[in-house]
């Protein structure tokens, strides 16, 4: 009666366990972790820290120390959270799914109690007196690793209908929320991030395309009910900047920063437009423009260059996972970091619209720094209990 009883899942889950057991066992940590992965991002990191120094100069009384001491918390804190999920398999996150996602749709939720606040329109952060923190962020990493281990489960007993409505609810409470909390940009990056892990984990086309097809049918409707007032004026002002002139400062002046430091940049701390407080929501948005200002055309390159390098190394972690799992959470990972770089670098282009996503490990934020190298973490386990080949990997 207790084996009829016992559930497909709970039989997936202990199996896979006893693999992560066995596994670890073999694992020369200090010769196999990914130092180029964690070198890349704290290379990206050393460069947002300098410039973004530079940008709370005159934002705070203080200079911006007091900012900046959060910062480098985050940093110390998220390094200490990669350092541990790298050690931890991440095979053994699939006991833990549903409760980590539990967790954080209460997180999302709380945002609607007195710790909630409201920033730019969207009530999406948590206030805790030193450090503010929004939920939506490990919200996404939640729903990747549910996504993931159902779509693991589909592959080795077959993809059913409870697999399908599992998937489906594990992306679309935490859409809600979002659309509640009126953060478009969260809710573009969790889409994005729930398709490429469908995608990777070879998900029925049937299933991807209908999801797709049901999605693009809404559109009209979000944009005539809940695209309203300033998101949808911002939208509009990126394809007219000028009839909508009024909407279209941030990126005007975020692109005449990029502009005007030309080959070299003015210098650190001799930004015209920066020093001047120009550049509109110059800490998270347009830190960028900041950076194209003061390092030029040659440190924009070089971030552009190391962001890609991170990515690709994203790409080849998720390429030679040992598991369906690993592959499917390094790809969303990297898709969540994708969304966010391109969109925010291509928002102070003028090649993407404004949507108040901010640039990761470089941006000002504790809490995003500390979720960041969280997922960062998790990359590094997937890294360490990669396939091998022939040759060893770098």
């Amino acid at each position: 009666m207790l084996r009829r009883g016992f559930g497909r899942s709970d039989r997936f889950v202990q199996r896979n366990l006893f693999r992560s057991v066995s596994r670890n066992k073999e694992i020369d940590y200090l010769g196999e972790f990914d130092y180029f992965l964690l070198g890349v991002a704290l290379l990206i990191t050393a460069i947002g820290l300098v410039f973004l120094d530079s940008a709370m100069d005159n934002m705070y009384t203080d200079g911006g120390a007091g900012a900046m001491r959060v910062q480098i918390i985050g940093l110390i804190l998220g390094l200490i959270c990669a350092v541990v999920m790298a050690v931890f398999d991440y095979n053994m996150l699939k006991s833990i799914t549903i409760p980590f996602y539990v967790v954080n749709v209460l997180l999302m939720l709380c945002v609607y109690t007195p710790l909630g606040i409201e920033e730019n329109g969207s009530r999406a952060w948590l206030n805790f007196g030193v450090i503010t923190y929004q939920p939506s962020e490990l919200m996404k990493l939640a729903m990747v690793l549910v996504v993931a281990k159902e779509l693991e489960q589909a592959k080795e007993e077959g993809f059913t209908r409870s697999n399908g409505i599992k998937i489906l609810v594990a992306y679309l409470v935490p859409l809600g929320l979002i659309f509640l909390q009126r953060d478009i940009g969260q809710a573009l990056v969790l889409t994005f991030a729930f398709l490429m892990t469908l995608f990777i984990g070879r998900a029925k086309w049937w299933y991807i395309l209908s999801i797709i097809g049901v999605g693009a049918s809404l559109v009209p409707f979000v944009w005539k009910f809940y695209i309203n007032g300033v998101r949808r004026a911002r939208l509009l002002a990126f394809m007219d900047p000028e009839k909508y002139s009024d909407f279209s400062l941030q990126l005007r002046r975020a692109k005449t920063a990029i502009g005007s430091g030309q080959l070299i940049g003015k210098g650190l701390g001799e930004g015209p437009m920066n020093n001047g407080k120009k550049i509109l929501v110059k800490l998270s948005d347009s830190i960028f423009a900041v950076i194209g200002e003061e390092g030029g055309f040659i440190m924009t390159v070089l971030l552009v260059v190391l962001f890609a390098i991170l990515l690709l190394r994203m790409c080849y972690i998720s390429m030679r996972a040992r598991d369906m799992f690993g592959q499917c959470v390094a790809i969303g990972i990297f898709a969540m970091f994708l969304f966010n770089i391109f969109e925010n670098i291509g928002m102070n282009l003028g090649v993407m619209p404004i949507t108040g996503l901010p640039l990761p490990f470089v941006s000002k934020g504790g809490s995003a720094m500390i979720t960041n190298f969280f997922a960062i973490g998790v990359l590094l386990s997937v890294s360490l209990r990669r396939k091998r080949g022939f040759f060893e990997d770098m």
